[in-house]
């Protein structure tokens, strides 16, 4: 069983990264996803978030499902029409650890998601899974376009 850092450990590597890391006012790179089933929470939020201290633009052409999501709260994310996301439910660590896990996996997603992952998506184990695509992610408000 695997240990989920706390939220504090998350932000101290980011914070850390930010002192490290040149910034700049322009996009770095676009970095594309495609095919990503996502992995450990905690993981794609540090990714997530040092691609926005960054300024890196991300692409999402193509599958992204799970932990893939927390890119979605990057404000320099965009979606194409072939983009496809795929939410559930953190495993891996006791029933607590995993309800943190979505906790804060919700806190990286857009605002209009939040509630519908937590009530909807984040109870789903195992190979369940609600799958969204692009396209409805910019008609609600949660994405953009590329």
């Amino acid at each position: 069983m695997q240990k989920l850092p706390k939220f504090s450990t998350i932000l101290g590597a980011v914070l850390c990264a930010a002192l490290i890391l040149p910034m700049s006012a322009q996009a770095q790179s676009v970095r594309t996803i495609r095919n990503d089933g996502g992995g450990v929470v905690n993981d794609y939020i540090i990714r997530a978030n040092l691609a926005v201290i960054r300024g890196d633009r991300v692409r999402i052409d193509g599958w992204c499902a799970s932990a893939c999501t927390a890119y979605l709260g990057n404000p320099n994310t965009c979606v194409t029409p072939s983009a496809q996301f795929g939410f559930h439910g953190p495993s891996g660590g006791s029933p607590a650890e995993n309800r943190r896990a979505a906790q804060t996996l919700a806190l990286h997603l857009p605002a209009v998601l939040r509630d519908w992952y937590l009530t909807k998506a984040a109870p789903l184990q195992g190979n369940e899974h609600i799958s969204i695509s692009g396209k409805e992610l910019v008609r609600i408000g949660a994405a953009q376009w590329c």
